[in-house]
């Protein structure tokens, strides 16, 4: 498996933290136990890149992370964590929006989903933001080594019927590695490879 050359650049709790644009960015989107920190060390090759929690909601800032020095990942807090406070959720959606909106040379936006669920209201609420804002994006199934095989495929068409997603969903696997090339495929075509 190929590693790449990544490395954290700041985290950005605010929209005043957000570093300096220094090339394309592909923002990792998606509920809090998702898999967002997982998926992007599997990308690059890398344990612990992005700090991994077995508590959801632990991602508070936007993260940055330098790949090659030719794009950065850009890890947002995840959606749907209910243990935070309103007002604290409320301020994580202000900062999304803030960086989506913020003229940034966003290239895409790569959207995990658990394969296991059915996508509810902050799902499709997701979606729309991403629609806005005009953005590519790439739905994830993640966790697809808890589904039997014979199951997985039906289950990928289902959701990307139920989410019309724009291309058909990666079924994901940290475990297993399952859609990374895929995926750094995708990756690769929206940053200019």
């Amino acid at each position: 498996m190929r590693t790449y050359q990544a490395q954290f650049v700041a985290a950005a709790p605010e929209a005043g933290a957000f570093p300096a644009p220094s090339g394309p960015e592909l923002a990792v989107m998606g509920r809090s136990n998702a898999g967002k920190s997982t998926l992007i060390n599997t990308l690059v090759g890398r344990r612990g890149l992005a700090r991994v929690s077995n508590r959801p909601g632990r991602t508070r800032a936007i993260n940055f992370f330098d790949v090659e020095r030719r794009f950065m990942l850009v890890d947002l807090p995840g959606y749907g964590y209910a243990a935070a406070p309103r007002a604290e959720q409320a301020g994580w959606n202000r900062l999304v929006a803030s960086y989506l909106s913020g003229g940034r040379p966003l290239r895409g936006v790569v959207t995990l989903f658990d394969v296991r669920r059915d996508p509810d209201s902050l799902d499709e609420a997701l979606i729309a933001m991403i629609g806005h804002h005009g953005l590519a994006w790439q739905a994830v199934w993640t966790k697809a080594d808890k589904l039997k095989r014979a199951r997985l495929a039906g289950r990928c068409r289902e959701l990307d019927r139920a989410l019309g997603t724009p291309a058909e969903g990666i079924a994901f696997s940290s475990r297993t590695r399952l859609g990374r090339e895929r995926l750094l495929a995708w990756i690769e075509e929206r940053v200019g490879g």
